[in-house]
């Protein structure tokens, strides 16, 4: 036994290797099928033309792979590129059967079995230039108490020119920022975005804009009435003093969050009489009110002050 296993044993080796070899091709060739989505990409070759609209932007296919490469199909980017020739040069709607050859694929041995839509109809219009305004894509809102300046919302460049299909661009009025976040805000702030380009348009020139978003205080106003006016004098002050009126109303004006905790019995409200001598006079009142609370017109009312001795 031992001397069968010992004769022409290189030859023997051979045949082994060559028949593990023909074992794994044979795996290997064992075919299977793989389906995936791909992204239909359509060039338009006449410079006069462009894409509006195309029935499908994805589509199905079918692939007999060998076993061996599914892995390299699957983690490989796959693109299928259809070409419309110059010759079509007249808006209107047109379609095309696509065909395997324009699937641009990488992994050798892979055959196309399905595409899935065979057929698309896309939309062709006039290509044409315009120049169009651009906008802040706000989202959410800041912190409680502010608010957004939008009259003072600047950007830079404030319009820009988009080539695209006639139709689509006679109807675009404005061409957004990428959404700036505004949650949570109390400071004015300055970002640079990109801008979200609609489907079918080139951007022509600056791509990135500089955006300032003005943030204040939100002011609001609130009414305060029958505010007991006091009269501000020394301990040793013999006069009589008589108000009239002796209450006053105020309209405030300030920060929301201020105002909101504003009462009347939170306000010192008085006229300083030191020094007045007998007689009648006018005098503004004078109030302690918070930080940045003012009176609505700016000025406070008046009482006449009446000093007898």
């Amino acid at each position: 036994m031992l001397d069968w296993i010992g004769r022409n044993w290189a030859l023997k080796l051979v045949s082994l290797i060559l028949a593990i070899g023909l074992w794994y091709y044979a795996v290997g060739e064992e075919g299977m099928q793989v389906t995936r989505h791909i992204p239909l990409e359509i060039e338009v070759a006449s410079k006069q033309m462009s894409l509006l609209h195309a029935s499908a932007e994805t589509v199905q296919v079918t692939f007999m792979v060998p076993r061996a490469l599914v892995a390299d199909l699957s983690g490989e980017k796959v693109r299928l590129l259809h070409r419309i020739k110059e010759d079509v040069n007249k808006a209107g709607e047109y379609s095309f059967r696509l065909e395997p050859r324009e699937i641009r694929i990488q992994t050798p041995q892979v055959h196309v079995l399905k595409i899935d839509p065979e057929v698309v109809q896309v939309t062709l219009d006039e290509l044409i230039v315009k120049k169009v305004p651009v906008s802040a894509n706000l989202e959410g809102d800041p912190a409680y108490g502010y608010q957004i300046a939008s009259d003072h919302i600047e950007l830079n460049p404030n319009a820009v020119l988009l080539e695209g299909p006639k139709g689509q661009l006679e109807k675009l009025e404005a061409v957004k920022t990428e959404k700036i976040d505004l949650v949570g805000r109390v400071r004015s702030f300055r970002r640079t975005m990109p801008l979200q380009v609609p489907p079918n348009i080139r951007l022509l020139g600056e791509s990135l804009i500089d955006v300032y978003v003005p943030i204040q205080e939100q002011y609001e106003e609130k009414t305060l009435e029958g505010l007991k006016v006091k009269a501000a004098r020394s301990l040793d002050s013999k006069e009589k003093i008589e108000l009239h009126p002796d209450t006053v109303n105020f309209v405030l004006k300030g920060p929301r969050p201020a105002l909101e905790k504003l009462s009347g019995d939170q306000i010192l409200v008085f006229v300083e009489t030191e020094g007045l001598l007998e007689g009648e006079h006018e005098l503004e009142v004078r109030a302690t009110l918070p930080e940045k609370v003012v009176f609505k017109d700016g000025k406070p009312p008046s009482v006449k002050v009446l000093v007898k001795k």
